[in-house]
């Protein structure tokens, strides 16, 4: 199912974020060196480098539009840059410890952070003004998320449950504790029909219209560390140390087994088409795999 087409040294320490531009044309990488590199596609020749954030640089979230991109950093900060220029239009400050996730709205015209002082931030996606402040977990937010439509917010975090806040209110929607440890995951699929969960131990797949629970996968490796979704919403792969796998995500069947050797698989994402995962690792490489 799956060829591994190109390896390449892209930071000089763990690669933690990765994104591609909605027109195929550029990947941008983040890492624990603190920086933000652009890759020129196909060829992942090295375009820019920017140097703005003062320690690693957690995560990356590119506009649909591909015009702006939110990058999350240990500096406490999340920034918001011009893709074209690489100039930094806001810089998002209140979060007490390292901010883990930013993430754009399908609209774009929000920006949510979470963070390990246990809440999530949103922000206005123009002027980067802060909208809300929800106190989601005791300590350490791990992921946030938006509804399809963007009108919905989600957050998991350390413990056993995930929640969801409706945007325009700040109110409480639902809260599902049905994990151990940790949620290091939970987002809807692109088309809205599906909603998964990462745990610990297990991967839930949930129908998004009822919160039925269609299937529960138990993880051979426990601890998953990134995820991303396919654009098609067909499947998800996800990150552990040593390995990445893949799933259909209608049944829970597993598809693929990606065996790697270094230990943190940091960070994962899928090509606009869907045709190519890339990966990020703890040996500072970008790894490339086309889907067959």
């Amino acid at each position: 199912m799956i060829e591994l087409v190109k390896t390449f040294q892209a930071h000089s320490n763990y690669v933690l974020g990765l994104a591609i531009t909605p027109d195929n044309s550029t990947l941008i990488s983040t890492g624990m060196d603190n920086l933000v590199k652009y890759w020129k596609i196909p060829s992942y020749e090295l375009l820019k480098t920017l140097e703005e954030h003062s320690k690693s640089v957690n995560s990356i979230s590119i506009a649909p539009d591909g015009l702006i991109f939110a990058t999350s950093s240990t500096d406490l900060t999340a920034k918001v840059w011009d893709f074209n220029s690489g100039s930094i239009l806001h810089t998002l400050k209140g979060h007490k410890k390292t901010v883990m996730a930013a993430e754009i709205s399908p609209n774009s015209k929000f920006i949510a952070t979470g963070s390990y002082d246990g809440k999530i931030k949103l922000w206005d996606g123009v002027d980067g003004n802060e909208l809300l402040t929800i106190k989601a977990f005791e300590r350490n937010v791990a992921s946030v998320s938006f509804s399809p439509d963007s009108k919905i917010l989600i957050g998991g975090g350390l413990g056993e449950s995930f929640s969801l806040w409706e945007i325009s209110s700040g109110k409480l929607l639902k809260t599902i504790a049905e994990h151990k440890i940790v949620v290091s995951g939970a987002r809807f699929t692109p088309d809205g029909k599906f909603f998964v969960s990462i745990g610990s131990e297990s991967l839930k797949i949930w129908n998004a219209k009822n919160w039925e629970l269609l299937k529960t996968v138990q993880f051979s490796t426990k601890f998953p560390r990134p995820h991303a979704i396919s654009p098609d919403s067909n499947i998800i792969a996800i990150g552990f140390d040593y390995k990445a796998q893949i799933w259909n995500i209608s049944d829970g069947e597993l598809l693929d087994s990606i065996e790697v050797k270094p230990k943190g698989v940091d960070s994962l994402c899928f090509s606009p088409d869907g045709k190519l995962l890339l990966m990020g690792a703890a040996d500072k490489k970008i790894r490339i795999w086309k889907l067959t």
